[in-house]
């Protein structure tokens, strides 16, 4: 695991439970005290924690953590893969589908590169230089505010665009779900782009590793029903996904060793990894 994944998931870990001992963290992150207490340092510096003797306790808000794309596309890299592997047979040739900007769906439109007749819509600019070489592949982008942390295009402009289409379905990635209160995530205007993209789509589709379940973020998107298809890896917990089908939403587990029968050719715009 790099550096930057394991103080990724120590974020993760204290934006749950705001506090953390060393030799929890030596166990979930499977390296020595050494290594943990040089990340705990280096985020100390970066003022996401404190250090006490022992561990560490946040002084990040539980709810706005929001982190960059480029430490997201590195975080449960293998359960995102066989994520999209399973979401790629949910997309047919001839629709037309919006893939939001998220790191777990540009990781699914890897995998259409060889699709005919599909129309993708996109607010993501590394989506769109992933899909630009593709014959089959007709690609139209909202445009917009661009969060440069996340490389997702938000405001008004994009609000503008997804106002006046229609899609067959809409991809998105979730940031936090909880059974009882739905799906939130860190930024307002991104909640605002999740509502947008799904009142345009037929079949609303979304994509989530299990370290997503359980959490809330700071802005609401809408109740865990808004979703009709939810694609998962075989880590999430079987509480939740009975919870969801309960609650009528089709879901799709992965199982960690999917993969793609060609590898696919990553084209990025910048190295965001």
């Amino acid at each position: 695991m790099l550096a930057e994944e394991r103080r990724f998931r120590i974020r993760e870990i204290l934006s749950g439970q705001r506090t953390i001992t060393a030799s929890d963290l030596c166990a979930a992150l499977g390296v020595t005290a050494a290594t943990v207490r040089r990340d705990l340092a280096a985020l100390e510096q970066d003022g996401v924690l404190v250090r006490s003797h022992g561990g560490a306790v946040s002084r990040m808000s539980s709810t706005n953590f929001q982190p960059s794309y480029e430490t997201l596309s590195h975080s449960h890299s293998g359960e995102k893969h066989a994520i999209a592997v399973a979401a790629e047979h949910l997309v047919l040739d001839g629709e037309t589908v919006f893939l939001e900007g998220s790191t777990t769906v540009y990781e699914l439109a890897c995998g259409l590169n060889q699709r005919n007749r599909l129309t993708v819509v996109t607010n993501s600019p590394t989506i769109v230089c992933q899909l630009q070489r593709s014959s089959g592949v007709t690609v139209l982008c909202t445009g917009g505010d661009l969060q440069k942390d996340t490389f997702y295009f938000s405001g008004e402009w994009a609000q503008r665009a997804l106002s006046e289409i229609r899609l067959d379905k809409a991809i998105l990635g979730v940031s936090a779900i909880d059974l009882s209160y739905g799906i939130s995530t860190a930024n307002h205007a991104e909640a605002q782009i999740k509502k947008m993209i799904m009142r345009a789509a037929k079949t609303r589709i979304a994509l989530a590793d299990h370290s997503k379940f359980g959490t809330q973020s700071f802005a609401y998107v809408g109740p865990v029903a808004d979703i009709d298809v939810l694609v998962t890896d075989s880590g999430t917990d079987p509480k939740y996904i009975k919870g969801l089908r309960e609650a009528g939403v089709e879901v799709v587990v992965a199982e960690l060793q999917e993969t793609r029968k060609t590898p696919h050719k990553r084209t990025h715009a910048n190295k965001t990894g």
